[in-house]
């Protein structure tokens, strides 16, 4: 699969999920008070990946959302 270039605007944040486990985080340097909601957001996904135990609850409650809307299709 070739390489993706991403385009972030200043405020952006991404994360990027590699196949081996690991990812990469970029986040805009803060200066002042004011913290875009994406930004902690960002933050707060990337703190996620990095503890085992939130990261094992967000597939937990994925998998249970996403089991739970495929039998509410197929009624």
């Amino acid at each position: 699969m070739p390489s993706t270039t991403l385009m972030l605007a200043p405020w952006d944040a991404a994360i990027v999920l590699k196949q081996d486990g690991s990812f990469e985080a970029s986040l805009p340097q803060i200066h002042g008070d004011y913290i875009p909601e994406n930004v902690i957001l960002g933050a707060a996904l990337a703190y996620a990946l990095r503890n085992e135990d939130l990261c094992a609850l967000i597939r937990e409650n994925f998998e249970r959302e996403s089991a739970a809307e495929a039998r509410s299709i197929e009624q």
